[in-house]
């Protein structure tokens, strides 16, 4: 594996790193921890997320956030106003957010076939559906901005106790991670039970608290097992099929996985969130690489933010030494997604997304 500053016609552009043949270009970071969205002084809007938890990404490119907020209400503003989903796009011009205080304990996020965005609840034992294009104003929020809400807390088949990933199938049929019940279950995106598989252990077929989940083109399910410091593959019926990852400090060990994610070649992308890094594995199980963070410069929010009352906030960064070094890693990541163009993108809980693209054409450069 190597890691070096990648440089195209003597000007740098990226950092990389290149293992088994492939190799990812850190291309850059979006958003900053915020409730808010700011109009930029070039006309876009800047802003971010507050504990970004998941995730998704619509096919005409917009990326959907979502914001676990701060857990309790804020003095003046009748609720937990960094709670919401966030609508981006992937050169961070930020659009705009929805859903605020419209959730207890948000996990997990997707976009059905219509376009229509639904939201796991994992406090709630809910799922809440939201039409894509409903924006408000920072702080203002409504009751209740959902356009359909599903789910019956409970063990019982079809029932629900901590649901967390989800992820739409070809059919536009549901599955989510019942993480309270140790399962899997399908429903339709109205919320009639289809199937399940799953329950309580360490076996093959068997979770503790699974969490991310995400489907190959095959309709495969890769399931983010999170108290097993596994992730599970399964067929479109649930049949177990093999395992990525483990406890043991191996290399490719994982420590509380949340997610998981699948690219065109079938590499298999994992928020490995205790290790704070990014677990990539070829589709056979072997470990390719990791990634840790590279954020080389500031985003488009972040430096609107230090550019405000009249620079100051701009002085004292940059008289911190090494400042961008100091934050250029992953805190804790948590949602991800691959989307179309092999473009990684990950959900780092202090609030950024950081953006990776994968080149399986890339030659190392030689030294200067």
């Amino acid at each position: 594996m190597s890691r070096t500053p990648g440089y195209i016609d003597g000007y740098f552009k990226m950092i990389t790193t290149s293992a088994a043949g492939r190799t990812w270009h850190f291309s850059h970071a979006l958003g900053r921890p915020t409730g808010e969205h700011n109009g930029a002084p070039d006309g876009s809007y800047t802003g971010g997320s507050y504990y970004p938890m998941d995730i998704a990404m619509a096919p005409d490119g917009h990326i959907f956030v979502i914001s676990r907020g701060i857990g309790y209400e804020l003095e003046g503003y009748g609720g937990d106003v960094l709670l919401r989903i966030g609508k981006t796009t992937i050169d961070e011009n930020h659009i705009g957010d929805f859903a605020r205080c419209g959730f207890v304990g948000p996990a997990g996020i997707a976009i059905s076939q219509d376009g229509n965005v639904y939201v796991t609840d994992e406090f709630e034992n809910t799922v809440s559906v939201f039409a894509p294009d409903r924006i408000l104003a920072f702080p203002d929020h409504r009751p209740d901005e959902s356009i359909n809400r599903w789910g019956i807390a409970g063990s019982a088949i079809g029932q629900l106790t901590n649901p967390s990933g989800i992820v739409f199938d070809a059919d536009d049929n549901i599955l989510i991670s019942d993480s309270g019940n140790h399962r899997i279950q399908k429903f339709t995106k109205n919320g009639d039970y289809i199937s399940s598989w799953g329950k309580y252990g360490p076996g093959e077929g068997e979770f503790k608290r699974p969490w991310g989940l995400c489907l190959d083109n095959d309709q495969n399910v890769y399931v983010a097992d999170w108290g097993n410091n596994r992730v599970q593959k399964f067929t479109a019926t649930g049949d177990y099929t093999m395992t990525f990852g483990s406890s043991v400090d191996d290399g490719s060990d994982l420590d509380h996985p949340s997610a998981v994610a699948i690219d065109s070649d079938n590499d298999v992308y994992v928020s490995d969130w205790g290790n704070r890094r990014i677990q990539i594995y070829e589709p056979g199980g072997d470990v390719i690489t990791a990634l840790h963070g590279d954020v080389n410069k500031l985003s488009k929010a972040a430096e609107y933010d230090l550019g405000r009352n009249g620079g100051v906030y701009r002085q004292i960064f940059d008289g911190i030494h090494d400042a961008m070094s100091m934050g250029k890693t992953f805190e804790r990541p948590h949602g991800l997604v691959v989307d179309n163009k092999n473009r990684l993108i990950v959900a780092d809980s202090c609030g950024r997304l950081q953006i990776y693209i994968k080149d399986n054409d890339w030659v190392d450069p030689l030294p200067a």
